[in-house]
């Protein structure tokens, strides 16, 4: 071989080391990259931009600044995220929004299709729900639900009980606060809606005097559970021109009494929600057992027929958004002539119409608040 010849031939030999060397790093570079592409995929929790918020507890929380998949584990919460424009969002919701309310199934577009978390009033299923990838879950106030949650990288925001009135629509601005875009304007626009109602019983209930106002008894559950002092049933009540019988009571929502208790307050007005949960009593049963057990005979509601249910449409009256409608419907019964004028068919039309964008007819209406189903 010439020395020319040999010449091209290691420069032949150097180009294809070069080639080969660099086509292993390709490789290489392609594997490692796939490799973190492929743990990307199959990782539980990846980095997200959040924001921090307060939380219904007043706790500082972080939530995604995108929230497109939302759990509404605690009661009313789905309520509020129709009211709020974010139904669409939803990926599970929970036994008690769908099963216990035929008119939710009516009015809310996407709940019959939805996947449903059982038995959520005794315990949240964590695992079950972090099934469906929820960005947020809008839970029950436990602690050791909570916890779950934040081991497992997932923003909760905690329901709360009302202890107030004006609670109702900070509960709504605060979810529609970690929610943002137009869910803001929409809960601004139930708080408006929420205050005039309040401002137009208080024109007439204001001039009502003390010996005036019937004294009133909140049942839920049972005729013996009750709301004490510490939640916005007795403000309601009073609000609505009557006296809480259960007003200095030391409790909060749906505490248990006994007969001697309900016998000693002897109320004129019974009033009686939230039966017909946990395989008890539906509240037809809990009435009509009231007139039938001699027991309750001497009670001033009783023996005057003043036992009445409450309506409860597409969620419990005593709890969540439409307890606004509640206060209207206790003020109309409690003062029938102060409040002659009040139409509850149509203010319960008005309502769904304006935040549950359904329009119901005037029959369906009257079935609400007769507690019939559709």
């Amino acid at each position: 071989m010439s020395k020319g010849n040999i010449h091209i031939y290691r420069a032949q030999l150097t180009y294809k080391r070069i080639l080969n060397k660099g086509t292993a790093v390709l490789i290489l570079f392609v594997i490692i990259t796939g490799s973190i592409a492929g743990c990307g995929q199959n990782a539980q929790t990846t980095s997200v931009e959040t924001r921090q918020v307060n939380n219904l507890t007043g706790n500082t929380v972080n939530v995604p600044v995108n929230i497109n998949a939302i759990a509404t584990a605690y009661g009313p919460s789905y309520e509020s995220m129709v009211v709020l424009g974010q139904e669409d969002k939803i990926v599970i919701c929970a036994d008690v929004q769908v099963q216990t309310f035929a008119w939710a199934q009516k009015v809310f577009r996407r709940i019959t299709s939805l996947p449903v978390l059982s038995n959520v009033h005794a315990a949240v299923n964590i695992e079950e729900l972090l099934k469906y990838k929820p960005d947020i879950v809008f839970g029950f106030p436990r602690p050791n639900e909570e916890k779950k949650l934040g081991e497992a990288k997932v923003a909760s925001v905690p329901g709360k009980t009302t202890t107030t009135l004006a609670d109702i629509p900070e509960q709504l601005k605060e979810y529609a606060n970690v929610l943002g875009g137009d869910s803001i304007q929409k809960a601004q626009q139930y708080e408006t809606y929420f205050n005039q109602k309040i401002n137009y019983i208080k024109s007439i209930t204001d001039k009502i005097p003390d010996d005036e106002r019937p004294s009133v008894y909140f049942a839920g559950i049972d005729l013996l559970t009750t709301y004490g002092k510490y939640c916005d049933i007795p403000e309601l009540i009073a609000t609505a021109g009557g006296k809480a019988v259960t007003k200095d009571l030391e409790a909060g929502n749906r505490t248990s009494i006994n007969f001697e208790q309900l016998a000693s307050y002897n109320p004129e007005y019974i009033f009686i929600d939230h039966g017909g949960i946990d395989n008890r009593d539906t509240v037809e049963q809990i009435k009509k057992n009231t007139y039938s057990d001699g027991r309750y005979s001497t009670i001033k509601a009783v023996s005057k027929q003043h036992v009445y249910l409450v309506p409860s449409g597409t969620y419990f009256w005593d709890m969540g958004l439409q307890k606004i409608l509640l206060l209207m419907y206790i003020a109309k019964i409690i003062h029938p002539q102060e409040f002659s004028d009040l139409n509850m068919v149509q203010e319960v039309k008005g309502f769904y119409a304006t935040f549950f964008q359904y329009d119901l007819t005037d029959s369906d209406a009257q079935k609400i608040l007769s507690r019939q189903d559709p």
